[in-house]
């Protein structure tokens, strides 16, 4: 399948305003963040010498101060010792999604919806990940996925109707290009965009 260039763009700039949402390591009625722009790979700041593992706590600070590299050092360090657990997984991912580290977050957050298929962020965080690759298929079978898990879990909800209005206008355009002189048809498309 041959993605149009410009749908993809529009997806990717409907998911980067925060429409959709990353959850939260812990789910909480807290807002979830939103995905940003990736933040430059910096060199990696060596853990204390006394190579004491850093508490999720202390990891989750080093994340919200921007320490990158050093938290996700950190946890990868807590995670050898800890592997089961998957707040600690999820924190990951979002480190390497900020890292720019799209593919080994989108692994990172596959197993853990194979090793915890209960909790519902990692798919909604993946369908994220999926839908800016270009990837929306994939992307909304994950979301319902997730809503089979948890019902009422309304990013997840959010995040579908958005991909659907993703998906409405990458199928409009493609008509369009079919049948450039159906009026119906373009005004259908212009009601989205």
């Amino acid at each position: 399948m041959v993605l149009n260039p410009a749908v993809v763009r529009m997806t990717l700039a409907i998911l980067m305003a925060g429409l959709c949402r990353f959850g939260l390591a812990e789910e909480t009625a807290e807002p979830a963040q939103p995905v940003s722009a990736p933040v430059p790979v910096v060199t990696a700041t060596p853990l204390p010498a006394d190579n004491a593992i850093s508490s999720p706590k202390a990891i989750q600070k080093l994340f919200g101060e921007g320490k990158l590299q050093e938290a996700l050092a950190a946890a990868d360090q807590y995670l050898d010792v800890n592997s089961q657990d998957g707040a600690m997984l999820f924190l990951k991912a979002q480190i390497l999604t900020k890292l720019g580290k799209t593919d080994d977050a989108i692994a990172v957050l596959e197993g853990m919806t194979e090793r915890f298929p209960e909790m519902v962020a990692p798919y909604n965080n993946l369908a994220v990940l999926y839908a800016g690759k270009g990837r929306l298929d994939e992307a909304r079978k994950v979301l319902e996925t997730a809503l089979m898990v948890q019902p009422n879990y309304a990013t997840a909800y959010e995040n579908l109707a958005d991909l659907y209005v993703a998906l409405a206008r990458q199928s409009y355009a493609r008509a369009l290009k079919l049948d450039p002189n159906n009026k119906s048809l373009k005004a259908k498309a212009d009601k989205l965009n």
